[in-house]
């Protein structure tokens, strides 16, 4: 009987020592999950201080530029030592600005907003030479930025909107953001982004239906947050040419370099036109409808066009930096064949090219063709749009592809897509922030900086 028993207990001492090994197991198992959990939680948010790491160093890059104009050749715009795998603790964080240039490269560095069609600005002409752009698009974008309830002959307003469902009102003011245009009639997903739906400037093999080149779409070319300070380049107040030059002061003249025989060049324009002037452009002497006028010569109206402005107040929203604008963005304003855009994107890559105010462009086209697009141009940015990345992993040389350990390749990774804007009131700071991470990685880190966007 004692037998039975001691046999019995034995079997009762199994059957807990199975029971309590098997919820052991199952402890360290859940264990393991909530390490492995917490160990991507991790990398997740030091990925994430990557990317805020990218778009700090992005925004100290423009804030210490120190050239007062802006062009191809800047700190902030084409520079992968700076912005292209910087490693910081244990991964690393790029800036990068898709392209669809006709070299086909990613660049490493800001996005110049003033590079850029301001969809908050532009005319109906310059909108209708955007890529996919129609009638209906274009007439229905007007309608949504402008504040009266009268649809343009073929766009859209609050009575269009109410059918919809769900139903909304035409806004009747700017726009806030570029992907504010799916709101508007006619504008589809494939409208803004083209065929490029991750942002990275290359068609990817999900994006292959429609053709291999990459498609900016309008998200690409526009912007709705590009201004320009109405000043001088060392920070005076300009002289307006349509303005009471009667009470521009001696003093004013000579803060700018400017004498009583430079407003007498304006004030024939004036007479010469019978009327305001329409460009500064028309500054220069040209011929028009068979007449002369006898205005700048060049050489001066390099040093003195700066000194002018056709607006009141402090500052000129919806300019585009024809130092940037690349060649897409340069065809849509007034008067740009692509003929002219080649020339103006040549003349400016030259080395040492003073490209400080309209005066370059004196050298690259006649005053006829730069007074259809004069008063659409600008030569500074103050808006950048910044890619960020932040990844954790090892940090790949920049000029080769590395064998590496497995192990270690590219892990958590966070992307972000932001906007500063140095004019910003009371200070400069982000206008705009998204988390982009959903869009994937947008580069390959074992490519080298070279990579190629086709």
């Amino acid at each position: 009987m004692r037998r039975g028993r001691k046999g019995v207990a034995l079997l009762v001492v199994l059957w807990i020592t199975a029971a309590l090994t098997l919820i052991m197991y199952a402890f360290l198992g859940e264990m393991q999950v909530e390490y492995s959990l917490s160990g991507s939680y991790g990398d997740e948010k030091k990925a994430e201080q990557l990317a805020w790491s990218a778009i700090d160093l992005a925004c100290i890059t423009v804030d210490n530029a120190v050239q007062p104009w802006h062009g191809p050749n800047d700190l902030w715009a084409a520079n992968p030592d700076r912005f292209y795998e910087i490693a910081l603790g244990d991964g690393a964080f790029s800036v990068l600005h898709p392209t669809y240039a006709d070299d086909g490269k990613l660049q490493w560095g800001l996005e110049d907003e003033a590079s850029k069609i301001n969809v908050n600005y532009a005319t109906k002409e310059i909108l209708m030479k955007l890529p996919r752009m129609t009638e209906e698009i274009a007439d229905s974008i007007i309608d949504w930025r402008d504040q009266d309830s009268n649809p343009g002959p073929s766009g859209a307003e609050s009575g269009y909107y109410q059918g919809l469902s769900p139903a909304y009102t035409c806004k009747n003011a700017p726009f806030e953001t570029v992907e504010e245009l799916l709101f508007v009639r006619g504008v589809t997903p494939e409208i803004l982004y083209g065929r490029d739906l991750n942002l990275n400037g290359r068609i990817d093999p999900a994006e292959k239906d429609g053709g291999s080149t990459p498609d900016p779409g309008l998200y690409g070319m526009v912007t709705v947050w590009s201004s320009d300070k109405n000043q001088t380049l060392d920070g005076q107040a300009k002289i307006n040419v349509n303005g009471d030059l009667n009470a521009v002061t001696d003093a004013q003249l000579q803060q700018n370099g400017l004498t009583r025989g430079d407003l007498q060049v304006v004030l024939s324009c004036q007479l010469f036109y019978a009327g305001p002037v329409r460009s500064l452009a028309h500054l220069l002497t040209h011929q028009d409808a068979g007449r002369q006028f006898t205005g700048f010569p060049k050489e001066r109206f390099k040093l003195v066009v700066d000194k002018f402005t056709m607006m009141d107040g402090a500052a000129v929203p919806g300019l585009v930096n024809i130092n940037t604008a690349p060649q897409q963005v340069l065809r849509c304003l007034p008067g740009i064949s692509e003929e002219i855009a080649l020339k103006i994107i040549g003349a400016r890559t030259v080395s040492g090219a003073d490209l400080s105010n309209m005066g370059w462009l004196t050298d690259v086209v006649a005053p006829g063709e730069l007074q259809q697009f004069a008063n659409f141009i600008t030569f500074h940015s103050y808006q950048y749009r910044i890619h960020a990345v932040g990844r954790m992993g090892i940090a790949y040389a920049k000029t080769t592809s590395a064998e590496t350990d497995p192990q270690q390749r590219p892990g958590a990774m966070r992307r972000m897509i932001a906007v500063y804007d140095r004019l910003a009131t009371p200070r400069p700071r982000l206008v705009y922030w998204k988390d982009a991470t959903k869009l994937g990685m947008p580069y390959d880190p074992s490519e080298g900086p070279e990579q190629s966007t086709k």
